[in-house]
């Protein structure tokens, strides 16, 4: 599952600028969200390879700043995987860095 999301607007006279990006990832049906990443992503996207077949899940997304203070909470993005079995097309090109802040595989 490949997200992406807007950067942050600049900082100005009310808010600092963003250093990096938190995901949070929630099953449908789970009341705990979970943090993906333990360091914010400079970028703004990422691959989560850690979902299942046939699940619903929902992401937000927080900019954090310098000092590590989280913005507000972005719109509630939801997502189904499709059941085991379905094909997709490849995706050429490189892919964005693993949610979970480890280097995707070539």
């Amino acid at each position: 599952m490949t997200l992406s999301w807007t950067a942050s607007a600049p900082a100005d006279a009310k808010h600092s600028a963003a250093v990096g990006y938190c995901v949070y990832r929630t099953a449908v049906g789970d009341a705990q969200s979970g943090l993906i990443n333990q360091t914010p992503f400079s970028g703004t996207s990422c691959t989560d390879d850690l979902v299942e077949n046939g699940k619903r899940y929902s992401y937000v997304v927080r900019a954090v700043n310098a000092g590590y203070v989280p913005s507000i909470t972005s719109n509630t993005a939801p997502v189904e995987i499709p059941a085991t079995g379905a094909s997709h097309p490849p995706v050429s090109g490189v892919s964005p860095p693993l949610c979970r802040g480890e280097t995707p595989a070539k």
